[in-house]
């Protein structure tokens, strides 16, 4: 039910997700969709003991590593494309950040207790 949940919560996203259970322990997840110029990107995130908490967690993580700047300019040199494509590249970074937020958002959502209703509401 987890994984189809997460499953779920991606594609809805935009994100296709694959799922590897490395041990009984550990699940990896492998995140891709294309940036707003076409271009296929992937990132992983683990979920550790089957708590979607700690898969949300790893997605922030990787969030806060990320750096559009500097991910733009090393795609634009290894690429070959050069400073041309810079400011293009830059901006799918940053979409692409913004979209995994959205998806540790979205994910953490799906996974949050229902809250109790209100004390006045009891009586």
């Amino acid at each position: 039910m987890i994984l189809q949940t997460i499953i779920q919560v991606a594609a809805q996203c935009g994100w296709s997700v694959t799922a590897n259970v490395r041990d009984s322990n550990i699940t990896s997840f492998d995140f891709r969709r294309n940036t707003e110029s076409g271009v296929p990107f992937c990132f992983s995130a683990d979920m550790t003991g089957g708590k979607p908490a700690s898969l949300v967690d790893d997605i922030l993580s990787f969030i806060d590593a990320f750096q559009p700047d500097i991910f733009a300019r090393q795609w634009c040199r290894i690429s070959g494309a050069g400073e041309s494509r810079y400011s293009q590249t830059l901006s799918d970074m940053d979409g692409i950040r913004t979209r995994a937020w959205l998806l540790a958002i979205d994910l953490s959502e799906a996974f949050a207790a229902p809250r109790p209703s209100p004390w006045y509401l009891w009586n």
